[in-house]
């Protein structure tokens, strides 16, 4: 009877051991896309709309708070949709833009288009504050605290936009505001928008919200293989 308990016990730490890898591998997998998703807009708010490096800094950590670069997220009930949460009759204008202009409104792409054309044509006074802020930890304050009080406008918008205002500036205009950033060359990540992702591109390093899931994940994993280790070695 004793012997069975203990090869229950070991079964259960492999089992353990199994989840524990497991659960890694998709977290990798998660944080990889989410790289790739934070540096593929950085790149598009530079280029594409003309913003310095401080107002990316702005709208990026807007959206990591909004949908942590995850174009499939839903909020509001399933009422809010991507990576900045467009909400109820804009969600349907992204959707609608994307379809007569021959995007997928679910891919990052699509949604940085829409993004483009709705800032100047809905938000035009937000689209040229962003351009106009100054390169400096401040402008990715400033930057980071107007998208989220006029553009996002979460509950508690104040209070919001005053943390993601400081963390734009402590967190993302270090990363990206030295002038001397240039993302390595790897290949787009799996996923079900892009079978195989086996094409070039630009990707930049881990999201700090996805490092956070890992290191988390990781240590809640740990404390079960070592209760139940302890448990068999008692």
């Amino acid at each position: 009877m004793k012997q069975n308990t203990q090869t229950r016990k070991l079964l259960s730490v492999i089992l353990a051991v199994i989840l524990l890898v497991g659960s890694l591998g998709m977290l990798s997998a998660t944080v990889n896309a989410a790289s790739y998703n934070e540096t593929t807009i950085y790149n598009f708010l530079i280029t594409t709309m003309g913003m310095n490096p401080a107002g990316a800094c702005g709208v990026l950590v807007n959206i990591e708070y909004e949908s942590d670069f995850d174009p499939h997220c839903y909020g509001d009930d399933g009422t809010s949709y991507g990576i900045c949460q467009w909400h109820d009759e804009r969600f349907t204008r992204l959707r609608n833009f994307c379809a007569a202009n021959g995007f997928d409104y679910t891919t990052v792409e699509g949604q940085l288009h829409y993004l483009n054309y709705e800032l100047k044509n809905y938000f035009p006074s937000v689209y040229n504050y962003i351009r106009s802020v100054p390169n400096s930890a401040e402008g990715a304050y400033n930057a980071a605290y107007h998208w989220c009080y006029y553009f996002e406008v979460p509950a508690n918008r104040e209070y919001q936009a005053s943390m993601r205002g400081s963390r734009a500036m402590s967190v993302y205009w270090p990363e990206y505001g030295s002038g001397t950033y240039t993302p390595p060359t790897t290949t787009q990540p799996n996923n079900p928008t892009n079978p195989g992702g086996t094409q070039t591109t630009q990707t930049g390093t881990v999201t700090k919200a996805g490092a956070y899931q890992i290191f988390t994940r990781l240590l809640q994993l740990m404390k079960v293989i070592v209760g139940e280790l302890t448990k068999i070695l008692s």
